[in-house]
Formats: structure tokens, C-alpha cells, sequence
């Protein structure tokens, strides 16, 4: 072996010992494929997650093209599911174990805009709810063993300014049995993924975790959900960066609980910031997720 190739080997090597591991849910497409490009650029491995095998390989495709560092890594789950969930977290782990790396960064990206109600999963949530707020909340908790001894390690939760203030009614977030709108229902769901970051900040924190976890809206961005639910009137989808800042900015190494809009802070609706709405949504997740959920809090917290 040449000097010249010898010494490529071992910085190729260095770069992979290195290289810092993100999931991106919803990674396939819109903002979700982005930021994941994005991460690859800058030299991060990217477990990329979707629903459909075909969309994944091309958007593994896509992220390994942005560099010679670059690496993909493909998870297939359908976060409609409890069990969906937990397959994911699993395929998670089993790569974060077959790379000998933990995990650096949860992007919980991926979400759904429905005109129409639908009950899915094995306990027939709304569609809305189980994928924009259950399955991060029990995605992230069964992931964080692989988060917690790394130091830098980032959470985001993918909130909107379409977020609502308060939640009117906790007893038909669930089922929606009331009468359904869907732009209620995201509304909803956006203050609830709000609460959440603000709520796992601050477990977080009085763990003594260096773990940040931040929301933010993306943007208008012209993703599919965006054109099916208000039509063609934001940006293009390679346009929006802010995930990938609050991803990866150096700035925010010490910042967590924010809220931000346009990289600025901004505040999010009122219920994130109260306590006793926020302890409602942590046991009504708490009582739909499965016990390994909270098993795990309970590991950090002894």
C-alpha cells in the first residue's frame, strides 16, 4: 500500500470513529429529506426513517451522494403504531450497536395533515395524535440509553406557528369522538409537541442530563402536507434550513426548553409553559405507551 492511499485509509477511519449519528423520522421526503442531506453534508451518519422501502432506498441514495463521509442508514416503520414504534427504536439501537456508536441527535421530523378521520393502531388513536405526538414521545424515551453519555447530545421536536394556545377539550385529543377537523387536530398536536419539548427539557435538566431539547417551526415550506392542507404557499423544500441549524449550530450547545420561529425565539403557545396542562399530556402518553417507556425514565432517574 502507497503512502498516499495509506494515509486516505486511516483518515477515512478517523472520520467514521468520528462521526456523530442522527435519526431524522420522516426522512424521506420534504423538510425531513433536508435535513437529513444536510446532516450528510456535514459528515453525520443518518439513520433515515420512512414507511415505504422504495422512498427509503432512494433518500439513503440522495444523503450518501452530498459526501465522501457521507452514510445513510435505512429504517423502515410505520409510526402510526405502537408497535411501529418500538420496531423503530430497536432497528435504531441494533445499528447504533453494529457501528459501536451512540446516538447524537432525534430530529422527530415526521407528521401527518389528514382532511379526514382515521383510527389507527392497535388502541385506534386519531391519526394525527399517535404519529405527530405518541410516537415521538415513546421513540425518543426508548432511545435516550443511547443519548445520555454523550456529551452535546440534541432533541427537536418539529412543532408550527399553526400550533393552538390550550388544548379545549383533553378527553377527545385521543379519539376525536366529538366531531373531527383536521386542521383542529394538527393544531392541536403542534401545541402538544411543544409541550413535550418543554416538558422532556425540563426532566431532563433536573436529572443533571446535558442532553438539550428544543422545538421550533420549520418554516412554510412547500412539503406535501403543506400543499394538502393550505396549498402552494411557502418555500422550497432545499430552502429550509432552520431544523438543520437548530440541528447543529454551535450556538445552541447550551440552549434548551426554547421555542423558535426564523431562528429566533419565539413563545409557544401558553399550555407550554404550564406545569399542570403539561403533567395531563405526560400521563396520557405515560398511560397509552408500553412499559418499557417507563422503565426507562424510571432507570434515569435512580
Amino acid at each position: 500500500m502507497n503512502k498516499l492511499l495509506f494515509f486516505l485509509v486511516i483518515m477515512k477511519s478517523s472520520a467514521l470513529i468520528l462521526q456523530k449519528t442522527a435519526l431524522v423520522t420522516g426522512g424521506t421526503d420534504g423538510i425531513g429529506l433536508t435535513t437529513s442531506k444536510n446532516l450528510a453534508r456535514q459528515g453525520w451518519r443518518v439513520i433515515v426513517h420512512g414507511r415505504d422501502e422504495d422512498r427509503i432506498k432512494k433518500a439513503c441514495s440522495k444523503v450518501r451522494e452530498e459526501g465522501s463521509f457521507a452514510s445513510a442508514v435505512p429504517c423502515m416503520a410505520d409510526l402510526s403504531s405502537i408497535a411501529g414504534c418500538k420496531q423503530l427504536a430497536e432497528t435504531v439501537i441494533t445499528a447504533c450497536l453494529h457501528q459501536s456508536t451512540q446516538l447524537d441527535l432525534i430530529v422527530n421530523n415526521a407528521g401527518v395533515f389528514s382532511q379526514k378521520k382515521h383510527l389507527v393502531g392497535e388502541l385506534e388513536l386519531e391519526e394525527t395524535f399517535a404519529v405527530n405526538v405518541l410516537s415521538p414521545f415513546i421513540i425518543t424515551s426508548l432511545l435516550l440509553p443511547l443519548l445520555t453519555t454523550r456529551h452535546g447530545s440534541r432533541i427537536l421536536f418539529t412543532s408550527s406557528i399553526s400550533q393552538c394556545s390550550r388544548i379545549s377539550n383533553w378527553d377527545d385529543i385521543v379519539r376525536c369522538e366529538n366531531g373531527y377537523s383536521g386542521h383542529a387536530a394538527y393544531s392541536n398536536s403542534k401545541l402538544l409537541d411543544a409541550m413535550l419539548s418543554m416538558e422532556f427539557a425540563d426532566r431532563l435538566r433536573t436529572l443533571g442530563s446535558h442532553i438539550t431539547v428544543n422545538t421550533l417551526d420549520p418554516g412554510t415550506v412547500n412539503t406535501k402536507m403543506l400543499l394538502d392542507g393550505w396549498g402552494a404557499c411557502g418555500i422550497d423544500v432545499e430552502d429550509a434550513l432552520d431544523q438543520t441549524w437548530l440541528s447543529t449550530s454551535s450556538d445552541l450547545d447550551q440552549v434548551t426548553g426554547k421555542y423558535f420561529v426564523g431562528r429566533q425565539e419565539r413563545k409557544a403557545g401558553s399550555a407550554a409553559y404550564d406545569l399542570v396542562e403539561r403533567k395531563k399530556l405526560w400521563n396520557l402518553l405515560c398511560s397509552l405507551s408500553p412499559t418499557q417507556v417507563l422503565q426507562e425514565w424510571n432507570n434515569l432517574s435512580n
